[in-house]
């Protein structure tokens, strides 16, 4: 029982002792006074919502959207007041707002101290700016409130969490160093990288270093020779994009968050010029994905959603690699599209990544890296195209040109 409680039941055996009918009165009146309080914090937060209304859920870097707190108190009994606290990222920007820190960190407190009569609705509204790529959880809040006469608070959570995703900074080629047409060239050095495996046009005698795959059976066992399958040339090759997202080679040295990012963007706008060229895309990564620990692999595809597929992957990544890039690309490459460009986006060229290259060069990939900080001080892969495009200094160029809603992809987030 409450302090006050026993007070009042102190009182109440006062006055039937001392036959005072005035005392007894009083304590008649505080003990309705007492139960009118309990009943009320009871239902206090009965019928109370707390929803979040976003003008939309996903943005491009530097983005500015809307969003509306919208509280209901749905019963016939009025609230003196209401405290509202919702937990929002530190990394975008909101205003305007009652702003807090949080116990959690990389985490703000949204405060609403408001009074709602019955059957109302109090909507706030808020504008929210995305200052850094990620996937920023806006929630649980906690509401807060209790009797007229102050005596107690009642507290519950409002558990949903809204995800808000920031896709990556998308930068034109030339902004990165690289050539705007055809970054990658024409690459001729192997048969199989101008031929498309859904074109088949006939057979022709079987040459070493053919691969057995494209064996074709029917005409071997037609002219009693060993045959292989020929192909039309294909007009637009797969590209496979392999994000390398770790920056130094042993896990407890942490990582770099601005060779990271860069990484990230580069990554991002390439798909973007890829996607717009109508070339089929693919993503993979030494990394997974949240929620659910996903693994990074979306196949080169040209569909219509290949492109926000991406970006969303891109916004959820985490920033620490589970295995090294080397093992994704000896993996993958053995399931890739026939004739697929691979693109390597890296800041860290070691000796293993090095032997894999050389390993997929010799299995007939058309190859390029794309290499940031250090890395562009590694010696040159034989039949690899390189391109460096700087590290911190070029990095720091590139976020101060605060590219505009208007230089993002013809593609907008949904």
């Amino acid at each position: 029982m409450k302090p006050w409680m026993w007070g009042l039941l102190a009182l109440l055996l006062l006055s039937v002792l001392l036959r005072s009918a005035p005392l007894f009165l009083l304590a008649l009146l505080l003990g309705l006074i007492a139960g009118a309080a309990l009943l009320w914090l009871r239902v206090c937060l009965a019928g109370v919502s707390y929803t979040r209304h976003f003008e939309r859920t996903r943005l491009f870097h530097g983005d500015e959207i809307a969003l509306d707190i919208e509280i209901v108190n749905a019963k016939p009994l009025p609230l003196a007041w209401l405290r509202a606290e919702d937990e929002l990222p530190k990394a975008l920007q909101i205003s305007p707002a009652r702003l807090t820190h949080s116990h959690r960190p990389e985490r703000l407190r949204l405060i609403n101290l408001i009074s709602l009569r019955w059957y109302e609705r109090v909507t706030r509204h808020y504008r929210v700016t995305a200052l850094r790529r990620g996937a920023w959880a806006f929630g649980p809040a906690r509401l807060l409130s209790g009797d007229m006469f102050g005596f107690d608070v009642r507290e519950e959570e409002a558990a949903h969490v809204d995800t808000l995703l920031v896709y990556p900074r998308i930068a034109p080629l030339t902004a990165l160093g690289l050539p705007s047409d055809r970054p990658f060239g024409e690459f001729r050095a192997m048969r199989q990288l101008a031929e498309d495996p859904l074109r088949l046009n006939g057979a022709r005698d079987y040459v070493s270093g053919d691969s057995m795959r494209y064996v074709h059976w029917k005409a071997t066992a037609r002219r009693n020779s060993l045959q292989t399958k020929t192909f039309d040339a294909s007009a637009n090759r797969p590209l496979a994009l392999f994000l390398n997202i770790n920056t130094h080679e042993h896990a407890w040295e942490g990582y770099d968050p601005d060779l990271q990012e860069y990484a990230i963007t580069a990554t991002a706008s390439l798909a973007h010029w890829a996607w717009e060229q109508g070339q089929a895309v693919g993503l993979f990564a030494n990394t997974v994905m949240q929620p659910g620990a996903r693994i990074v692999r979306i196949r080169p595809a040209g569909h219509r959603d290949q492109l926000t597929l991406i970006f969303e992957a891109l916004a959820r990544i985490i920033p620490f690699g589970r295995w090294p890039l080397e093992e994704s690309l000896r993996y993958e490459g053995l399931h890739l599209p026939y004739g697929t460009t691979i693109v390597v986006i890296t800041a860290l060229l070691t000796e293993p990544l090095r032997r894999t290259l050389l390993y997929l060069h010799d299995r007939g990939f058309a190859l390029a890296l794309v290499t940031l900080g250090g890395a562009g001080n590694a010696p040159l892969i034989p039949g690899v195209r390189r391109y460096h495009i700087g590290g911190h200094a070029e990095w720091d160029a590139l976020t101060s040109l605060h590219l505009s809603a208007n230089q993002s992809p013809t593609q907008r987030p949904r």
